[in-house]
């Protein structure tokens, strides 16, 4: 079953490297700079994991909208060198905890698809690691099939507060762009999807066999939000009316599911 890639894309890792060499970590606010125009992803630290995501206690700054500096200053900005670089999504906000607090206790930063469908996660990873002084650098693996990775480093400021600095950026491929994922273009043929409808409180269907590889799509049509819980890391977080969470399922099995806001909601999907 797949929910979180570990993989992570070479640039996000030597900007990160870039900017803490030149101290350019320390040096912002609580702002982000957009990678692709129009487009903001929410991100917060969670308590718990990746697998398990608890309640918010730190929201960060959204990936995407203008840089400003410490004081709320737009930095000027101009394009330089190659016209199809790979752009990046930067989030840089100070947190009001030490660095010592977020690796006593289990927290994950995670990245949502936007405000609009915070439900969808599509970008995660556990605070913890090989300290380097008062630096660490974490990952941040692809979540739901976004196509999105990144790196995110946070450095202890010696005053009881933390800067944490994201970089996300999208899956480019030699042909196809951005977002060509392995599931699309494996093969010369589209993935498979099955489709789940919640409906007067029920998923339909409620027993559901794919063949392994299959992207199932969870799509609301209630008037209250659910959820999709269960085995192997299922976790769609809150499913707002009219909202979808899709989920791939490579490995065989039973896994059975529920919502977590009705527990008589019932559901089971067999991968063969």
């Amino acid at each position: 079953m797949r929910q979180v890639h570990r993989r992570l894309l070479p640039l996000a890792a030597l900007v990160t490297a870039f900017v803490v060499m030149t101290g350019l970590v320390v040096g912002y606010g609580a702002r982000g700079s957009s990678a692709h125009e129009g487009e903001t992803h929410p991100i917060h630290i969670h308590s718990g994991s990746c697998d398990a995501l608890g309640d918010v206690v730190y929201p960060l700054s959204d990936l995407g909208g203008p840089m400003m500096d410490a004081n709320g200053t737009p930095i000027a900005s101009m394009p330089m060198g190659s016209s199809d670089a790979i752009p990046v999504d930067v989030s840089i906000t100070k947190v009001q905890t030490t660095l010592a607090d977020l690796t006593s206790e289990a927290y994950a930063i995670n990245a949502h698809e936007s405000a609009e469908n915070i439900g969808n996660y599509i970008a995660c990873g556990n605070i913890g690691g090989a300290m380097m002084g008062s630096d660490l650098a974490i990952g941040l693996g692809e979540l739901n099939g976004s196509g999105y990775s990144g790196v995110a480093w946070l450095h202890d400021n010696g005053d009881g507060s933390t800067t944490v600095t994201v970089f996300l950026t999208e899956e480019y491929a030699e042909e196809g762009g951005a977002g060509a994922t392995p599931e699309a273009s494996t093969g010369g043929g589209a993935a498979a999807a099955a489709a789940v409808d919640i409906k007067g409180f029920k998923f339909n269907p409620d027993n559901l066999e794919i063949a392994a590889g299959t992207t199932v799509t969870w799509t609301n049509d209630d008037t209250a939000p659910h959820t999709a819980t269960g085995d192997g890391g299922l976790q769609s977080g809150k499913i707002d009316p009219a909202g979808t969470f899709s989920f791939t399922f490579d490995t065989p099995g039973t896994f059975e599911y529920h919502c977590e806001f009705h527990p008589n909601m019932h559901g089971t999907i067999v991968v063969k």
